[in-house]
């Protein structure tokens, strides 16, 4: 959206037995970098409905449910990269996790009956936990690979520099 480059088909793509994966890339086209948050989009963007039927896009809110973008954020996008070993977690398979809190304001009540869906849905939450590779890089919402305000310091005095 961001980029204007349109609406991926994307339910027309699965149909035909597309792979089709979510994935974030740097600020120029992605905000936040924040996989929930494109998980979110793409339900979204495949509810628009009949609007967009002048563009070839025949949607409806049954293109696509919570769980389903949520697939597509992980088995989609193991299938596009043509993994087998990631994307689901299951016994011999890579266990890379993001955890995340719902018990806050921002999921109350729709975490009570659909914990995917308030994931999807609700807040756009941080992780509170992320093991990568066995490791963990994220406990209680705070990185715990690198300090993260000496590198924000930086990133915003280079791009300080580089505006001007």
């Amino acid at each position: 959206m961001r980029l204007a480059s349109g609406i991926a088909p994307v339910r027309r793509l699965l149909d035909a037995g597309v792979p089709v994966g979510l994935g974030v890339d740097g600020c120029a086209s992605n905000d936040a970098a924040h996989m929930v948050n494109e998980a979110r989009q793409a339900l979204l963007l495949a509810r628009v409905g009949r609007s967009l039927e002048p563009f070839g896009c025949d949607r409806g809110p049954g293109d696509m449910g919570a769980r389903d973008a949520l697939a597509l954020a992980t088995r989609g996008g193991a299938q596009v990269l043509g993994r087998s070993d990631i994307g689901h977690l299951a016994p011999g398979m890579c266990a890379d996790l993001a955890l995340f809190d719902l018990n806050t304001l921002g999921f109350a009540g729709g975490a009570v009956h659909d914990p995917v869906g308030a994931l999807v849905l609700c807040a756009s939450p941080q992780a509170a936990h992320v093991v990568v590779d066995g490791r963990v890089v994220v406990r209680e919402g705070v990185l715990q690979t690198l300090q993260l305000a000496p590198l924000i310091e930086l990133h915003n005095r280079l791009a300080t520099r580089l505006a001007h």
